[in-house]
C-alpha cells in the first residue's frame, strides 16, 4: 500500500498509521523509506506503479501539497484503487466520488478499512517491489529545487524547507558541497526557515552560508551579497535592529561599489537599512534616507512599482512615528489611494497602509 501524505505536516500520524497497518499484516510503503538522493523521483513513481492500492491522507496541508497532487495523478493514471483517510479539514474535491474514512483526532482506521486493504493486497500479490536506487542527476535536482521555490512563493514555507533539505543533501553528494547550485539551495532553505518564523535558525544558516560563499565565490559576488542581505534582514526581524543596521550600512556601500547606485538590489538594501534605522528610534535619519529613496525608486522603477509604493508607505510611517502625524496622514492617504488603484482594495499591502492611516488618525 502506497501512503501519500504531507511530509511537512502529517509525518507523525503516518508513521503511527504505517505501524498500525503493518501490525495488521498490511504491507505499506511511504516516502520516508526513500534513500537520500531518490526522494520525489523515479523511485516514488515506481512504488505507485507497482502498489496494490493507494492510501491518501487528506488534511489541509496535503490538500495544498504539490507532492500529494502528483502522486494522486500517477495513481489514477495507473488505475490504482484509492482509499482516502480524512485526518483534518475537508475531503479533496478531486476525490469527492470516493468514500472516505474519518480518522480525525489522529485515530487509526477501523477493522473494515484494514479488511479492504487486505482484499486489495490479496488481489494483486505480484504488485510489490522493493525500493530501488536510481541515479539522480543535476537536472532532477534542479526540478526539485524549482518546485520548492514554487512552494515558497505560494507561502508553504515548511514544505519548501522540507524538500530543500533533501535537495541540499543530494546536491552535496552529486555536485559537491561548494557547487553554486548547492549554495543556492542552502540560501533558499534559510530563507524558507526565516519566513516560517524561525529567525534564529535562519541566522545560523546564513552566517555559515555567507562564510562559504565568500570562500567559494568571493566577497563581491552577487550571490554573496544576496546572502549577506538576507542575514542582515533576518537578524533585524529577529530583534537585533542595531546589528542589522551595522550590517546593512556595510552592505549598501558594497552594493554601490559592486552593482552601482541604481541597481534594484542596491535600492532594496537601502530600503532595509532605512527601515531598521527607524526601528532603533532614529526616525529623522530614516526619513532623510527614505525621501531620497522614494525619488530614486520613482525614477528607476516607476511610481506604481510595488517597491516604490512600499518605500512611500515606510516614509509616511516614519514621519508619523517621528511626531508629524498630520503629514503622515496626508502621505498615507495618497499611498492608500495608489495601492487601491494599482493592487486593488482587498490586497494585503493596501490593508497594511489603510491600517497605518487609521492608526495615525486618518
Amino acid at each position: 500500500m502506497f501512503i501519500s501524505y504531507s511530509h511537512a505536516a502529517d509525518s507523525d500520524y503516518v508513521a503511527k498509521l504505517a505501524a498500525h497497518l503493518t501490525a495488521a499484516g498490511v504491507v505499506v510503503w511511504f516516502d520516508q523509506k526513500v534513500v537520500t538522493g531518490d526522494r520525489w523521483s523515479r523511485v516514488i513513481q515506481q512504488q505507485i506503479d507497482t502498489c496494490a492500492a493507494f492510501i491518501v491522507v487528506m488534511s489541509p496541508a496535503s490538500n495544498k501539497s504539490d507532492w500529494v497532487d502528483r502522486e494522486i495523478d500517477q495513481a489514477q493514471l495507473r488505475g490504482k484503487p484509492v482509499f482516502p483517510l480524512l485526518l483534518g479539514g475537508e475531503r479533496f474535491f478531486r476525490l469527492a466520488h470516493l468514500q472516505f474514512v474519518d480518522v480525525t483526532g489522529d485515530r487509526m482506521p477501523p477493522a473494515g478499512f484494514v479488511a479492504q486493504l487486505h482484499s486489495a493486497q490479496t488481489a494483486a500479490p505480484a504488485a510489490f517491489a522493493a525500493p530501488v536506487v536510481v541515479t539522480v542527476d543535476a537536472a532532477i535536482l534542479e526540478r526539485q529545487h524549482t518546485d520548492a521555490v514554487t512552494m515558497y512563493e505560494r507561502g508553504d514555507y515548511a514544505e519548501a524547507a522540507d524538500l530543500l533539505r533533501h535537495v541540499i543533501a543530494d546536491r552535496t553528494r552529486v555536485q559537491g558541497a561548494d557547487h553554486p547550485d548547492t549554495l543556492n539551495s542552502r540560501h533558499d532553505l534559510a530563507n524558507s526557515i526565516g519566513e516560517s518564523g524561525d529567525r534564529a535558525e535562519a541566522v545560523r544558516l546564513y552566517r555559515t552560508l555567507v562564510a562559504d560563499r565568500i570562500r567559494v565565490l568571493g566577497v563581491d559576488h552577487p550571490d554573496t551579497l544576496d546572502s549577506r542581505h538576507n542575514l542582515a534582514y533576518n537578524i533585524g526581524e529577529g530583534g537585533d535592529r542595531a546589528e542589522a543596521v551595522r550590517l546593512f550600512r556595510t552592505l549598501v556601500a558594497d552594493h554601490i561599489r559592486v552593482l552601482g547606485v541604481d541597481d534594484p538590489e542596491t535600492l532594496t538594501a537601502r530600503h532595509n537599512l532605512a527601515y531598521n534605522i527607524g526601528e532603533i528610534g532614529n526616525r529623522a535619519e530614516a526619513v532623510r534616507l527614505l525621501r531620497t529613496l522614494v525619488a530614486d525608486r520613482n525614477r528607476i522603477l516607476g511610481a506604481d512599482h510595488l517597491h516604490t509604493l512600499s518605500t512611500r508607505h515606510n516614509l509616511a510611517y516614519n514621519i508619523g512615528q517621528g511626531g508629524d502625524r498630520a503629514e503622515a496622514v496626508r502621505l498615507l492617504r495618497q499611498v492608500v489611494a495608489d495601492h487601491v488603484r494599482v493592487l486593488g482594495a482587498d490586497h494585503p499591502e493596501t490593508e497594511i497602509s489603510r491600517q497605518a492611516l487609521k492608526n495615525f488618525g486618518g
